[in-house]
This record gives structure tokens, C-alpha cells and sequence, in this order.
């Protein structure tokens, strides 16, 4: 009897050293990781926040992908990725932990997922592209009469090509698509695009649309009559007659239900485009172009936008 109390009381003191020799175990907690301090950024990661929230007890932190980097501290259960920057540099990383990409196109995704990919860590996104059903729909509602719908891509858009071809060949529509690489010169290529363009799709593309083209790329347009649908309030600002567009709180929250899912255990979804969107309008700009649209309108349309793709 006391041979056996001693071969017990030796096997319960080899499992607790065991056991205290193996890692911690990973708690409910969710790194939310920003490219930077900037407000689009900060809002994303709020949206996240809260919605992780209200699914009871976790811990979540924010801070810049390079801080959580910096000081070591126990592994996450997930990280969030908020925008391009942070999900490359935590693609780089020895972070184990699965690995949900936001606001980010969706080029910016492929090009470091396989990096994401090291140690077996699975990895998802919720993109800043809007779908191409989505964007033709809208062309279709708000300017029924302009069925030829004029492309510039570049190295990080041409791949939505295929797509948006698709997308306007089922409604009647034509795609008119030119490759701006860097060895060619941008606006006598959108000139010619014009010559056979109704209207100008705007794509996510750095190379294409950014601080020192956009303004000369509107400013064309307008000379020609073309309306411009651009993918950010910025665009509505600087002279675009639409934007299509997802904000940083509805893809946080977006994220944030994701984020959810995998505490009570289940896998990262596929990567998905962003589920909520707005439209914007630039009614100065319909004026002068004579055309009707307003903010009443563009309400309507995102509203039967949202009953289509949510029908069963």
C-alpha cells in the first residue's frame, strides 16, 4: 500500500513538472496591429474593438504592428492586420498566430501572403477592392445611359480586368481597359481610353490613381464630360462624380465579427471583400455635367444595392 501512495505520489510530480515546462496557454486575446497612428487606422481598429466586445470576455490591444514586435509578450489568439504596412511586416515575423488582413487591397494581400503563410499560420483578408458585380451595379443604376465603362490599371489592378469584363458583359455593358506601366506615359493613354469611355471606373491602384496624378486624371474627365466613379470620400472631394466605397468602422466591424468566430474556435473564413459599403456624391459636380444625381439618390442605390447581394 505505501509502495503504491509512493509510485502515485512520483507520477503526480512528474506531470506537474511536465506541465509547467510546456508553454502558457494561449488566452483570449486579439493584437490589433496599425501600419501607423493615422486616424483611418484608429477608427478601423475602435470598430474592431468594440465588436470583439460583445462577444463577452477577451482582451484586445492596439498598438503599431512595430510595438507589438518590439517587447516580447505572451502569443495572441489572432491578429488583426489594419493595412498594408502591418500585414507585411507581421508577414515577416515570427508571430505564429492566425493572421486576418484589413483595409488593404487586395494586390497588397497576395503579394505577402505566402510569407504569412511560414510556420503553417493561416491567413485571411477583408479587402478595400469592391466587387465588380457591385461596382457595374452601381454604374447601372446612377448612369443607365453610359453602358461603356473605361479602365486604367496598373501593376496592382490589371487582375481585376477579367472580372470587371465579366461583370459588364452580363448587363449590356462594354469595358474599355489600357495598362498605364511605368513605361508608358499615363494621360495620352487616358485620352485615347476616353475616346471609348462613357464613364471612368476608378480602380485601387497606386501606380495609376495617387496624390500626383488624380487631380490631372479629374480634371481630363471633366473637360470631356466623362464622369469619374472613384472608390474613397477623397475622390468625391477632389471632383469625382461617385464613390463606392467601405469606411474604416464598417470594415472594422467586419473584422471584428471575424475576430469573434475564431474565439469561439472557429477557422479564419476565406478572403473576402468588404460586406458593407456607402456611396458617395458630388452633387456640384453632377450639376455642371448635367447629370441627376444627389445624395437622396444615392441612398436609394445603396439600399437596392444591399437587397440584391443579401437576397436569397
Amino acid at each position: 500500500m505505501f509502495r503504491a501512495h509512493r509510485i502515485l505520489a512520483l507520477v503526480c510530480l512528474c506531470l506537474m513538472t511536465y506541465t509547467s515546462a510546456l508553454p502558457a496557454a494561449v488566452e483570449d486575446t486579439v493584437w490589433l496591429a496599425l501600419s501607423d497612428n493615422g486616424s483611418a487606422y484608429a477608427e478601423t481598429a475602435e470598430a474592431a474593438r468594440r465588436e470583439i466586445l460583445r462577444g463577452g470576455v477577451a482582451t484586445v490591444e492596439i498598438q503599431t504592428w512595430q510595438q507589438f514586435l518590439a517587447s516580447p509578450r505572451p502569443p495572441p489568439r489572432l491578429v488583426v492586420a489594419v493595412g498594408s504596412g502591418a500585414f507585411a511586416g507581421l508577414a515577416e515575423s515570427d508571430v505564429r498566430a492566425p493572421l486576418l488582413a484589413t483595409l488593404l487591397p487586395r494586390a497588397a494581400f497576395e503579394r505577402s501572403a505566402d510569407k504569412a503563410g511560414r510556420f503553417g499560420r493561416a491567413r485571411s483578408a477583408i479587402f478595400l477592392d469592391q466587387p465588380a458585380a457591385r461596382q457595374l451595379d452601381l454604374l447601372r443604376l446612377a448612369l443607365p445611359e453610359r453602358r461603356r465603362v473605361g479602365v486604367l490599371l496598373g501593376p496592382e489592378s490589371k487582375a481585376a480586368a477579367p472580372q470587371l469584363r465579366r461583370a459588364a458583359a452580363e448587363r449590356g455593358m462594354t469595358l474599355a481597359a489600357v495598362e498605364a506601366g511605368a513605361d508608358r506615359n499615363l494621360f495620352p493613354l487616358l485620352q485615347e481610353l476616353l475616346d471609348e469611355s462613357d464613364v471612368l471606373l476608378a480602380l485601387p491602384d497606386p501606380q495609376v490613381f495617387n496624390g500626383l496624378t488624380i487631380q490631372n486624371i479629374l480634371t481630363t474627365t471633366y473637360r470631356r464630360g466623362i464622369p469619374l466613379v472613384g472608390f474613397s470620400p477623397a475622390y468625391i472631394k477632389a471632383g469625382a462624380l461617385l464613390a463606392l466605397y467601405s469606411t474604416p468602422a464598417q470594415v472594422g466591424a467586419q473584422a471584428g465579427e471575424i475576430a469573434r468566430a475564431v474565439l469561439a474556435g472557429r477557422p479564419l473564413p476565406p478572403p473576402q471583400a468588404p460586406r458593407e459599403f456607402a456611396v458617395g456624391v458630388n452633387a456640384d459636380v453632377a450639376r455642371s455635367l448635367g447629370i441627376a444625381v444627389d445624395n437622396d439618390a444615392a441612398e436609394k442605390w445603396t439600399e437596392l444595392l444591399r437587397s440584391k447581394e443579401h437576397a436569397p
